[in-house]
């Protein structure tokens, strides 16, 4: 079976970390698809894929069942081993490959890096040409960004629900399908795009959040904002005239930003957030716990939330030291009136730690997946997280 050339499959519960790719882009991997599932992967892997990445860690499909999967399907993909910190299930699913004679192209650690996985297919797949900025400038124009929403949970009064969702830019592209923002927002920055998809996705979200407001729906939006695209005061006037345009209240939005201590006119930003906060508009700082936040940020700027990073999380309550980290965050936080978000939660007993220590609200795919807002708003109407969250107390 003739391999389908530059897409690759990422076995795996959670799109989300698709967002969160670092590295350059290159022209080896221009499709990405996930598989959450024996039967969507099988599904995807005919015609064959470049290469099937397997993430071993994933609760959702047994690594050995992936593999006997593409052996029964003829596969003639290359299969890459994305590894934790189980190095047991990753001698088996070598030998359970080389049982069924697919070939292992290498192996990866988490979380998965754009530049390491191109380097790893460089030899195996043909070139393809790039994405040209005039594709993206195209796709702005003819409305081919669209947005994809991850339900947050909240705890209220030791009850567990949705209230809101984070925005998650996707490319719906004529060509080479969805693609996620690991493959095109470098090259937003690079082309000088990145201001005018980032208005979009304001635009987007406001419109959103106001036909929820009005459907009765009481569904907050979390946008990520990168803070150097607020240097100047005018910001203000124009976030707030969105929201207006669409009816949404300004307490319904959550801007989610890293570190800003790196930049130059940092007072500037800080004005900037400052008054927005002041009307009413969310502040949460992202990617709590890693390079890219700092204490010092959570006395500069008037944050409402921190989100921890998922990294961090990954490894609750199974590390001690990590299982430190975030209990000590989350205590920190609540000392300085900060409510604490928990991002990429997959297991119940990450969940079962962060109830026990005090999280206020959580998202990852333990609870959903990021979604169109069409499925998005049938979650929420049906309320299925009630039953969910009975289990788990």
């Amino acid at each position: 079976m003739t391999a389908d050339r530059n897409r690759v499959v990422i076995v795996a519960d959670d799109y989300q970390f698709l967002d969160t790719v670092h590295g350059p882009s290159a022209a080896i991997v221009q499709e990405w698809q996930v598989a959450n599932s024996l039967e969507r992967l099988a599904e995807l892997v005919v015609p064959s894929p470049l290469a099937v990445v397997i993430d071993l860690e994933s609760p959702a499909i047994d690594p050995v069942d992936a593999l006997n999967l593409l052996n029964s399907t003829r596969s003639t993909a290359k299969v890459v081993l994305l590894t934790g910190t189980d190095l047991r299930k990753l001698a088996t699913a070598k030998r359970v490959a080389e049982n069924l004679s697919l070939e292992v192209a290498g192996t990866l650690e988490r979380p998965l890096m754009m530049g390491a996985l191109s380097k790893l297919l460089a030899r195996h797949a043909e070139s393809r040409a790039p994405i040209a900025p005039d594709e993206l400038k195209r796709a702005l124009r003819e409305n081919e960004l669209l947005l994809h929403y991850q339900p947050i949970y909240a705890r209220h009064a030791g009850d567990w629900s949705m209230r809101g969702a984070e925005a998650l830019v996707r490319w719906q592209h004529p060509e080479r399908g969805l693609l996620y923002p690991g493959q095109f927002l470098k090259l937003a920055e690079t082309s000088g795009l990145l201001g005018e998809m980032t208005d979009f996705v304001i635009a987007e979200a406001a419109r959103q959040a106001g036909l929820w407001e009005a459907a009765g729906l009481d569904l907050s939006v979390d946008i990520n904002l990168t803070p150097s695209l607020v240097r100047d005061t005018g910001f203000i006037d124009r976030f707030m005239r969105v929201l207006k345009e669409h009816d949404a209240s300004p307490e319904r939005m959550t801007i989610e930003v890293i570190e800003a201590a790196s930049l130059q006119d940092r007072e500037l930003v800080r004005e900037v957030l400052t008054r927005l906060r002041l009307y009413g508009v969310g502040l949460s700082l992202d990617d709590f716990g890693t390079g890219y936040s700092s204490l010092t940020e959570l006395c500069r700027l008037p944050f409402s939330e921190l989100k921890i990073d998922r990294t961090l999380i990954h490894d609750v309550p199974d590390l001690r030291q990590a299982s430190t980290i975030v209990a000590a965050i989350i205590e920190l936080a609540h000392r300085l009136s900060i409510r604490v978000c928990a991002e990429g939660v997959e297991t119940e007993q990450a969940f079962e730690f962060l109830k026990d220590a005090g999280c206020d609200s959580v998202q990852g795919v333990l609870f959903a997946m990021p979604m169109p807002v069409a499925d998005l708003e049938r979650l929420a109407r049906s309320r299925p997280e009630a039953a969910a969250f009975a289990a788990a107390g």
